[in-house]
């Protein structure tokens, strides 16, 4: 895991990222021209996270694939063993990335500590999302594995709404 969480936000987008990206929102919305949008501050992130929350599009088709990775996993391992591993993922996750957040809004001069909570949040689920996929046999290119490599790699993937994926 990396210990860079958040440490690309509010960067120009290099050609690895931006291909990565364009990757991740064909498989989002393989139908649709998708625009990447990139958020170049904090107070931007949480306003487009504010905006996906008005529409629950992008949340329902993640609860969905989710549902269908959980199906899937179901009949590889008990459910035990699958809530077993995704708490030990996030909890072994937590304080670092918690941390990182907080050092990287205060270092932008952001004073609303929720913008940090939602950061940090963000990255659990991914990372709960992204093992789910790998306990259903899902390899790397999965949405969600993709969506967690791009934390990992110092972004916040905020979502996809509007024909257009926003990273931070």
């Amino acid at each position: 895991m990396s210990s860079g969480w958040f440490a690309r936000v509010g960067l120009p987008l290099t050609p690895e990222e931006d291909a990565a990206i364009g990757e991740l929102s064909r498989i989002v919305a393989p139908d649709t021209r998708v625009a990447v949008t990139a958020i170049a501050t904090w107070q931007e992130a949480a306003a487009f996270v504010r905006e996906i929350e008005r529409d629950a599009a992008w949340w329902d088709q993640e609860e969905e694939e989710r549902e269908r990775l959980w199906a899937s996993a179901a009949e590889l391992r008990t459910e035990a063993e699958m809530l077993e591993h995704l708490i030990a993922v996030t909890v072994d996750l937590e304080a670092q990335v918690r941390s990182a957040a907080r050092a990287a809004v205060a270092a932008a001069g952001v004073l609303d500590p929720v913008i940090a909570s939602e950061a940090t949040g963000m990255v659990l689920l991914a990372a709960h999302q992204s093992a789910l996929a790998g306990m259903a046999g899902q390899g790397p290119g999965h949405r969600f594995a993709r969506k967690f490599a791009l934390f990992s790699g110092g972004r916040w993937p905020l979502g996809y709404h509007s024909a257009r994926f926003a990273v931070f």
